[in-house]
């Protein structure tokens, strides 16, 4: 069902983007990339951990589509996963995405990015919400339209609006569904370097089940551009939050002739505070980014988590052809929709190398560590080695018309 409606939006893009100009600019760039890797710990497990090589194939095609007042791009891709001892767990994601923006009059652009994500949810669900579960199938379809109008050269107001909908194959999690309305405001100071920006969101996440989530975020901040090498935002506001779950309370009017469960609702709500601070310096050969943000996530446990993330990557070009980076990140997630206690902790760290062996084909080992703790009393910890060769080929394609 999902394929279905992200294919009908792609189609009804396409067509809208691409039949309203004569003059455009293509380019498509298709590529494959093979991986060999060995990962020490599958599904993250706190005790007796399994191990295993996969071998992995991801055929791809990114595309960008650009008139004077109209840009489509789009990603096309495969991720074929081979496990060499656990084939059970074979799996070939599927990652979709076409977004496109159109100017249908001087001051006023339409946008509307659309993704449709077949995958397993180990890494996934850890870059959304820092909790760990195993390698289950999920299904993740988003639209996400937008209406930006310039009330001067300097000043932008955008009004945007987020669909998301997950859905897990594995019983054990829960399906959910999030909507989020926005309204952004964007002011370039006369030092053509300095952007002032508010941005104010309502949201509502809705878990199969009953619960649900609901927020007001009121945010604001400014991005700077220091030197053509040096640039950083920060936004920081707070999250005004409303939850409703169900929970189940015990019954022992009747006792001791028989006990009842019954379920009762319960509202509660809270303030929390939002930040995110991100920053990137190049130098000749070198560039280092960092951030940090800390926001609220649904998650596959039915509740919404406050989800605090530090990360810093660095890169250095040590000839023309070979590169080496090293990257790593630190999360910290506390459950904030029931009153139950949950707090988990996972940081990552690695270096990688990339070797150019011909302008479309390159080579890159690297390596990872992992670690992931339940913090809670009967919680546990684990850690997982990650080592892999892979081996990436492209071929761009360009096109004037």
């Amino acid at each position: 069902m999902g394929t279905k409606i992200w294919g009908a939006l792609a189609v009804t893009l396409v067509m809208w983007t691409t039949t309203l100009a004569v003059a455009a600019d293509w380019s498509v760039v298709p590529s494959v990339t093979q991986r060999s890797e060995f990962n020490s710990n599958l599904n993250f497990a706190y005790t007796q951990p399994v191990s295993d090589y996969i071998f992995s194939l991801q055929p791809a095609v990114d595309f960008n589509y650009t008139t004077e007042i109209s840009q489509l791009q789009g990603h096309l891709g495969l991720f074929g996963q081979h496990y060499l001892q656990n084939s059970n767990l074979d799996h070939i994601d599927q990652n979709f995405q076409i977004n496109g923006q159109h100017r249908i009059a001087p001051r006023v652009n339409l946008s509307l990015n659309t993704s449709y994500i077949n995958d397993t949810t180990l890494q996934q669900e850890l870059q959304t919400s820092g909790i760990v579960i195993g390698r289950t199938p999920r299904q993740s379809f988003a639209a996400n339209p937008g209406l930006t109008y310039n009330l001067t050269e300097r000043f932008l107001v955008t009004a945007s609006y987020n669909f998301n909908r997950v859905l897990y194959q594995s019983p054990d999690f829960t399906d959910y569904t999030s909507h989020q309305a926005g309204l952004n405001f964007t002011y370039l100071m006369k030092n053509e370097k300095t952007s002032l920006i508010s941005n104010n969101i309502v949201r509502e996440t809705l878990y199969a089940g009953g619960n649900t989530f609901k927020s007001i975020g009121i945010y604001a901040g400014a991005s700077h551009k220091f030197t053509e090498r040096w640039n950083a935002s920060l936004m920081a506001g707070a999250n005004i939050s409303f939850f409703s779950t169900n929970t189940q309370v015990l019954d022992v009017a009747q006792f001791p002739l028989f006990l009842q469960i019954k379920t009762q609702r319960v509202e509660s709500s809270n303030v929390t505070p939002y930040v995110s601070l991100s920053s990137s310096y190049r130098w000749t050969n070198f560039s280092l980014s960092g951030g940090l943000s800390r926001d609220q996530q649904p998650s596959a446990n039915g509740a919404t988590y406050e989800f605090n993330r530090l990360y810093l990557n660095c890169a250095y070009n040590i000839t023309e052809r070979l590169n080496a980076s090293l990257s790593g990140s630190y999360s910290l997630s506390n459950q904030v929709s029931q009153d139950v206690a949950s707090k988990y902790n996972y940081y990552n760290f690695g270096p990688t190398l990339t070797y150019k062996i011909t302008e479309m084909l390159s080579m890159s080992p690297g390596y990872s560590f992992s670690n992931a703790a339940n913090l809670a009393a009967n919680g546990g910890s684990g850690h997982m080695h990650m080592a892999w060769l892979q081996f990436a080929y492209s071929y761009p394609l360009h096109y004037q018309r």
